[in-house]
Order: C-alpha cells, then sequence, then structure tokens
C-alpha cells in the first residue's frame, strides 16, 4: 500500500511559512541577524510570525541559501533536532492526537500541504518484505539545496517521530539518500542510530512493518474527528487557491511530449500571455519552471519504474535529441539517467 500527498509535488503554490519562521528563531537565538535570513525574499520581519502568512517556493529557495551561506556544519541536524510538533500549528497539534505510529505517519503525508512543504513525502507499506519506506522527492527544484532540504527533512521526522512516541531513543531500520557521502557522514549515523547509504535510487526511511503499531501516548481519539475537520477546511482552501495551477500542470502534462508554448497554454486557458505571465508569477513560478519540474518528476519516473530506454523517455517527455535529455536531466537532478536507473 502507497499513501501519497493530495496535491502534486510540483504544485507548491502558496505554502504556510512555520518552517522558515521556525529556522529563523533557532538561528537569532545562535547570533544570526534576521534581516540577513530575509534578504532577497521580500519577506517582512513581522510577517513570519504570523501563524496564516504564506510564501512562495522562490522565497523558500532565497531563504535556504542565505542559512547555507552560514556555512555552519551539520547544520540540518542542529535545526531539524530543535523542531518540535507544536512549531506546526493545526498540522502539528493533529499529529500529534494520532493514534499510533502507522496513523502518525499517514496523517502526515496526506496532510503534508498544511506544514512548508518543500518535499514530496509517500509511505509504502510492503507487506512481502515487511518492510515500510518513507520516501522523499525535493520539490524546490534547485540543484545547490537538494542535499540540505533533503536532510532537513529527514532530521524533522525523526525529531517529530520521536515527539509523538515519547521516546528518544527510536531509531529507523535504516536511511537511505541519493546523493554521494558528505565528509560528515559520521554526525549523521551517530545522530540517526542507523546505517545509512549513499547513492540509493531513493531518499527514504526505512522501518519494519512491526514498528508501525508503536502507540503514542499522547493520542486523543476524541480531538481528532474535531482536529482533521479543521485540517480538511484548510486542505481545501489551498487547493482551491491551487485550482489555477492544477490547470496550468494538467495542460503541460498532456502535452509534454510535444513542443510547448506559453501563448498555446494562455489560449487554451482563455488569457492572453501577459496575464498568464502575471498569474503565474503570483504563485511564485512561470511557465518554464513548471515545465522543467514536471519533466523533471516524469522522467524520474519513468527511468525507475520502466524499462523503456533513455532515448525514448527523452522522446516521450519532448526531447528529440537524447544528449540534450541528459544533459538538462543532470542539471535538473545532479545524476544521470543511467546512474539514477
Amino acid at each position: 500500500m502507497i499513501i501519497e500527498n493530495d496535491l502534486p509535488a510540483n504544485i507548491i503554490g502558496q505554502v504556510f511559512a512555520h518552517k522558515l519562521n521556525f529556522i529563523a528563531g533557532i538561528l537569532v537565538k545562535n547570533g544570526i541577524s534576521l534581516p540577513f535570513l530575509l534578504k532577497d525574499t521580500d519577506i517582512l520581519l513581522h510577517e513570519l510570525n504570523d501563524p496564516n502568512y504564506k510564501i512562495h517556493k522562490e522565497q523558500i529557495v532565497a531563504f535556504y541559501r542565505n542559512v547555507l551561506s552560514l556555512k555552519i556544519p551539520t547544520l540540518s541536524i542542529l535545526l531539524g533536532a530543535s523542531i518540535k510538533v507544536n512549531d506546526y500549528g493545526l498540522y502539528g497539534c493533529t499529529l500529534l492526537c494520532c493514534k499510533g505510529l502507522r496513523s502518525a505517519l499517514e496523517f502526515a503525508v496526506r496532510y503534508h500541504s498544511l506544514s512548508t512543504k518543500t518535499v514530496a513525502m509517500s509511505l509504502n507499506v510492503d507487506e512481502t518484505s515487511g518492510y515500510s519506506y518513507f520516501r522523499f522527492e525535493d520539490s524546490l527544484f534547485a540543484n545547490d539545496l537538494i542535499e540540505f532540504n533533503i536532510e532537513f527533512q529527514c532530521v524533522i521526522v525523526l525529531s517529530l517521530v520521536r515527539e509523538c512516541l515519547d521516546n528518544n531513543s527510536f531509531a529507523f531500520d535504516e536511511l537511505r539518500l541519493t546523493f554521494a557521502r558528505p565528509k560528515n557522514y559520521k554526525q549523521y549515523e551517530e545522530h540517526f542510530q542507523c546505517p545509512i547509504s549513499y547513492d540509493s535510487p531513493h531518499n527514504e526511511l526505512v522501518l519494519a512493518n512491526d514498528k508501525l503499531s508503536l502507540m503514542t501516548p499522547s493520542s486523543n481519539p476524541f480531538a481528532m474527528p474535531l482536529l482533521l475537520d479543521q485540517c480538511n477546511l484548510v486542505l481545501t482552501s489551498i487547493a482551491a487557491k491551487n485550482e489555477f495551477l492544477i490547470a496550468v500542470n494538467q495542460w503541460i502534462a498532456a502535452n509534454m511530449h510535444k513542443e510547448l508554448c506559453a501563448e498555446d497554454l494562455a489560449s487554451y486557458m482563455c488569457m492572453t500571455p501577459r496575464t498568464l505571465r502575471r498569474k503565474l508569477s503570483e504563485q511564485g513560478t512561470s511557465f518554464r519552471d513548471i515545465v522543467k519540474e514536471l519533466r523533471c518528476e516524469a522522467a524520474k519516473k519513468l527511468i525507475v519504474a520502466t524499462q523503456l530506454t533513455i532515448e525514448d523517455i527523452g522522446c516521450s517527455i519532448g526531447f528529440s535529441d537524447v544528449s540534450n535529455f541528459r544533459a538538462a536531466f543532470k542539471k535538473w537532478t545532479g545524476q544521470t539517467p543511467s546512474s539514477l536507473r
């Protein structure tokens, strides 16, 4: 059984700023200037403290780049290990009330759009192997941020699971990462307390299925229906605001094998190219960015899940020349199609 997030990975649109607010709070306590962290983000100083304040992808990218420029060793551990369930507002409160680890993980995936969504998450429960795979895929699509984004998310999940279980010694059975082993890999092994594999096909936390039945002491079955109603209301609001992006994504996905043109999309959506550009800009994205992200996601899935040749995969997503596809894929992911396969 595979549980995936309700909204497509590449549709970020406007998302809550919980994670950025948390990062800023930790770094400011360590003497880092908040104006420096917000440089080039167009985020005002007071806005991060607003629990309903929302941001778009390019603001997250600019913020993360400011954070990484500090060159703090094992930054993802410093930040992720400090995060608490309550830092996520309604999403965190509901997560804490879930009954059992499996319920908490399934909720985390299904309602991930209520948090600052920088990755796509899925939970694959494999009854045959006896293991489950909590998987992450980068959705920022900024090559210089992928490792930090994935590492940070993995540390966050470990912190939240330990808090939900009220067990600071809980460990997953394995962590698998798609990128090369970093110089400070031993610190990550010490933190996760499990084997870590690098250059893997997927970014995923692995756990034996019997751990899914672990109980959560703060479970509140009486509060859950009310909390889920609230979560669904907010999720519906997010989806409604992204209806425009969903329509754009659907058109691009359906025509991905062709030579894509923003003017054709604008005509399909009964608006001028200028209006299309403005509406996409308001969502923090562009026609070119969405095409890139959709092609990247489609290519990765076809490479991993099918036996199609690399040339056929490139052709199916709009590349007439396989060398151009290989170069583009390397630029998108930092990997070659063959190495991912």
